[in-house]
């Protein structure tokens, strides 16, 4: 959801000091500066971060400047904790406070992925791809946007199918069940596009293109099959776009979500996009934070050190 959106929704009227994300108010709670956030957050907020300011076009909107927050770099060491926090939790009082990134971004450097052409793809309730990039892309016409990372950039898009998808039609256990008769060799020559309801935002960007999933077969199996090889059509459509806009096409893949663990996925998709299928370091977004974390405390080690 947008921040933006959300701040002129309640900006009118409205006793404003600070326009804070969630993470903004965790450091001020932890720090008692209620001004900081990091330009990952800020982005939806509407936050240049190519220019690295706050936009002119903002006072068109009636967007009192003066509420939004001094943005920092990820993994940028910004203030220290307050002598109240320091004395409450033993802490010593020049503990260091760093800049940190959303779930989605620390969930890919947790990955491992840290060079240009390197891609992660989520497989989770969405499908999201996202790709380092020498250079921002952005196209909000293919819901294509990017987020810095270090000294290049993360350039992506998320697509309304994936995981939900196949949880709309099967339970979990169903799922396990079926995995194992899967033939990623065979494909069922089923030209599906997994949608729950009619809607796309990337790589097609129409809130109105409606789902295929006909002609349903009578094998249940052959049904997940079909789902899965459409998503994966997706992906490499994503990527291709991508490409065609700027960001460099994949080299390899690592994935991430619950779908990572699927190896007959992993062999469909790594057929169509024709580049290796790599093993994520770690999953957790929150290795990713620790490492911004490490970032922040010396500035002799990048994040991907």
């Amino acid at each position: 959801t947008s921040a933006l959106a959300k701040l002129l929704h309640l900006q009118p009227g409205a006793k404003v000091r600070h326009a804070l994300h969630q993470a903004d108010w965790i450091v001020g709670k932890l720090s008692g500066q209620w001004d900081i956030s990091d330009a990952n957050n800020c982005l939806k907020l509407g936050f240049d971060a190519s220019n690295k300011r706050w936009p002119a076009w903002l006072e068109q909107l009636a967007v009192d400047q003066t509420i939004l927050p001094r943005v920092f770099q990820p993994g940028t060491a910004v203030t220290t904790i307050s002598q109240h926090i320091a004395t409450q939790f033993g802490l010593p009082r020049n503990t260091r406070i760093v800049a940190g990134t959303t779930d989605s971004t620390a969930a890919f450097i947790a990955t491992g992925a840290n060079q240009v052409g390197e891609a992660v793809t989520s497989l989770g309730s969405t499908l999201v791809m996202k790709v380092i990039s020498d250079r921002p892309i952005f196209s909000p016409r293919h819901g294509v946007y990017s987020q810095p990372l270090a000294d290049l950039w993360l350039v992506g898009g998320g697509s309304n199918s994936g995981g939900a998808v196949l949880l709309h039609y099967f339970s979990k256990q169903q799922l396990r069940q079926m995995t194992p008769q899967l033939t990623p060799d065979h494909t069922t020559g089923l030209e599906y596009y997994p949608l729950i309801n009619p809607g796309e935002r990337f790589p097609v960007a129409d809130s109105h293109k409606p789902p295929c999933l006909s002609p349903r077969p009578a094998d249940d199996v052959v049904f997940f099959q079909a789902m899965l090889e459409g998503m994966a059509r997706i992906e490499q459509q994503g990527y291709q776009l991508l490409a065609e806009l700027g960001a460099p096409y994949p080299s390899n893949i690592r994935s991430a979500g619950g779908g990572s663990s699927n190896p007959a996925w992993t062999k469909i998709r790594q057929d169509l996009l024709g580049v290796p299928m790599l093993a994520a370091q770690h999953q957790q977004a929150a290795y990713g934070s620790a490492l911004l974390a490490r970032q922040g405390y010396s500035d002799k080690q990048g994040i991907f050190s």
